[in-house]
């Protein structure tokens, strides 16, 4: 079994040898290029996701419990606070910090930051994500997007509003400024 590195899709051994070379992942994008047999193990210098799985845990275990009853934006906009808190914020190019944290960490294979604009590519979590979006779960529960609202609020003093706007693969999200904090 063959499994995707970024969203973890897995395609048995025998059809993966008939997929074209221009074949990508029918979940989050990524070329076959990405994907790995199981029995191969990664090794010592693979990104190791799991070092900031546990702030991002931690940082929703505190957000729920921080301003529970306070409606899903307070909840999902302190999570983003807790996790910007790890973030090394240029303030010239904030939200490429914030792309330069996810990427360093191994959570995306691809995170480009312009102006008000992040786009998510290969994200770990997008099967999730797609899953929850699917139940009525609105994008602005995306850690990225909250981080991201979070460190431009920081740098420019304004509110953010969180919108998803239409991409081929991943989420782009789009971050406008709404009000003076």
């Amino acid at each position: 079994m063959y499994r995707c590195q970024i969203c973890h899709y897995t395609v048995p051994d025998e059809r993966f040898g008939m997929l074209s070379d221009d074949w990508v992942c029918p979940r989050c994008g990524v070329s076959r290029d990405e994907f790995i047999h199981e029995s191969e193990a990664p090794g010592e210098d693979a990104a190791r996701p799991e070092i900031i799985l546990i702030p991002m845990i931690r940082a929703l275990t505190v957000g729920l419990w921080k301003v529970l009853g306070n409606g899903s934006q307070a909840v999902t906009r302190d999570i983003g606070r807790e996790l910007a808190r790890n973030v090394e914020t240029d303030p010239e190019d904030p939200l490429g910090s914030v792309a330069r944290f996810f990427l360093d960490n191994g959570l995306a294979g691809s995170v480009e930051a312009r102006e008000n604009v992040l786009e998510v590519k290969n994200c770990m979590f997008y099967g999730l994500c797609s899953g929850l979006e699917d139940d009525g779960v609105l994008i602005s529960t995306c850690p990225y997007t909250n981080t991201a609202a979070v460190v431009l609020e920081e740098v420019n003093g304004s509110r953010y509003r969180i919108k998803k706007l239409p991409g081929e693969y991943g989420h782009v999200i789009e971050l406008s400024a709404v009000s003076k904090k």
